[in-house]
């Protein structure tokens, strides 16, 4: 069966929205192939009736299967991202700022080994599925890399640990970019539609809030000022990947093979891949928004431990402080997920900015002893940032959707390698600069701080995400893919492989 392509008439320029009358009939679905045009010009879907979706509601078993193993992932990554710096300036005596640049190079890493994940991932061919064939192959390297770097020999010091520490993260990074990549892009394929996602993606927030809770709860306090946390640090951290690699290897077995229509439909060139993900209008604009809002908050987490022990004096509130923090986060997003399924998914999550705004704004008035004003920050920005961690990737689903419309493949992988660079890239730029901004201003650990000393932290763990989430909230207000053209995309999709399917 043929299909005319879409008459150049109907092309329009990316920056103007799609008239009614340029709309051609439901019968012109256009071709499956790349458009010759570029991909920053969008060709109108057509008016089509989305397909309905009555049987694609994602089961408990599933959601409990796809989500539990992020509890230990989630417990080990903030044990990473909230206690490392700390645990590696107080406990192994290195400098703030040599551990900042390890970080950032870490990410420098990443911007090779995401791309490369993504890709290979979404081009695999295995009985077990193009996914589940790299979750089973993290298991163990994830693991060992966990043990690796909590757990330093004793007698090493000088270059020779230095050494451990640089391998250790740079290992535990690419094996937890084997999973994760991977593991987000099977949570967008395991339903089409976005509130479906979105259900898929709360559970995944829930299972990565439990283990955000574990960190606080019991890895902080037993390691940041603890006398024994080196000897915690590796008992924490060797029970924890074994849960983990038990968790995956067992939870992966019992999740669905892969979804009919994503099979044989990755990029078949990895520049290509890149270059639709660059050029592709939605991505671009989202990739900056999540960039800058990471790049904002990206050293509050590393930064919190130093704010409570040194400008509030009250170290031993940190896993309090986080708790209020994931706590809410956790019971919001019933409410997100909620408010998704009836507003606009995008306007919600420039709300949900601006709350983070307020929320890590109020940092810049730390003092000694408020700790309740640090509370609150903590509940407003655990509240908001629910928002954009479930929400966010229903919108990331519609962006994907929209690149198969107009290439006729399926890139997860690409695209959430893309996103998740980002993140990294943003997160250890901020990390590099505050470690050397600490460094630079004159910290002395384990000692009473300079004012100039406590104004870099307060800086870092406030004054930076305040202005980087405006900056991201301003510039998402030009995001123009909303509910109604994503399901009128996602209906010539559907149109596209049933026809493809009958002409086999």
């Amino acid at each position: 069966m043929s299909k005319p392509a879409l008459p150049s008439s109907d092309r329009i320029a990316a920056s103007e929205s799609p008239p009614a009358s340029d709309r051609v009939a439901g019968s012109h679905l256009g071709t499956a192939p790349r458009h010759t045009t570029a991909l920053d010009q969008v060709t109108t879907p057509p008016e089509v009736t989305t397909p309905p979706e009555k049987g694609e509601r994602v089961g408990w078993v599933t959601l409990v299967n796809y989500s539990a193993p992020l509890a230990p992932a989630s417990l080990l990554l903030m044990m990473v991202t909230v206690v490392y710096m700390n645990f590696a300036t107080d406990v192994l005596l290195l400098a703030p700022g040599v551990i900042g640049t390890i970080f950032f190079a870490s990410k420098l890493w990443d911007a090779l080994s995401d791309p490369i994940i993504g890709y290979v991932s979404d081009r695999t061919r295995c009985r077990l599925g193009r996914r589940k064939t790299w979750l089973y192959a993290s298991a163990i390297p994830l693991a060992g890399t966990v043990m690796m770097m909590w757990s330093p020999p004793a007698d090493l010091a000088g270059g020779a640990l230095l050494g451990w520490v640089v391998v250790s993260v740079l290992a535990f990074y690419t094996a937890f970019t084997i999973y994760a990549i991977p593991q987000m892009a099977l949570g967008l394929e395991l339903s089409p539609s976005p509130h479906e996602r979105a259900r898929v993606f709360a559970g995944r927030q829930i299972a990565l809030s439990i283990g955000m809770l574990g960190a606080f709860i019991i890895a902080t306090p037993m390691i940041v000022g603890d006398p024994s946390a080196r000897e915690n640090a590796t008992l924490i951290s060797t029970i924890g990947a074994l849960v983990l690699a038990l968790s995956i290897l067992i939870c992966t077995y019992f999740l669905p093979g892969e979804r009919s229509e994503s099979v044989g439909k990755g990029a078949k060139n990895p520049v290509a891949a890149i270059r639709d993900v660059v050029r592709n209008r939605h991505a671009r604009l989202l990739l900056f928004v999540y960039f800058i809002e990471v790049f904002g908050i990206g050293a509050t987490s590393a930064m919190t431990p130093f704010l409570l022990k040194y400008v509030i004096k009250a170290a031993d509130y940190v896993g309090i402080v986080f708790i209020f923090y994931t706590l809410p986060a956790i019971l919001s997003i019933p409410f997100w997920v909620w408010l998704g399924k009836r507003y606009e998914r995008h306007k919600l999550w420039r709300f949900a900015m601006g709350l983070q705004a307020v929320g890590y704004g109020l940092i810049i008035f730390q003092d000694e002893g408020r700790i309740g004003l640090m509370v609150l920050s903590s509940i407003i920005n655990g509240f908001a940032t629910a928002c954009g961690q479930t929400l966010g990737y229903a919108i990331k689903g519609d962006v994907i959707d929209y690149d198969e419309y107009l290439t006729g493949e399926r890139k997860e992988g690409s695209y959430l390698a893309a996103w998740n660079l980002a993140s990294k890239f943003g997160t250890g730029l901020m990390i590099a600069i505050s470690g050397w901004a600490l460094q630079g201003s004159g910290f002395i650990a384990n000692q009473a701080q300079t004012e100039t000393v406590n104004w870099t932290i307060k800086g870092m763990t406030g004054g930076a995400p305040f202005v980087c989430i405006l900056i991201g909230m301003f510039a998402f207000s030009r995001f123009s893919l909303n509910r109604d053209e994503a399901a009128r995309i996602r209906a010539v999709n559907h149109a596209r492989r049933a026809d493809q399917a009958a002409t086999v």
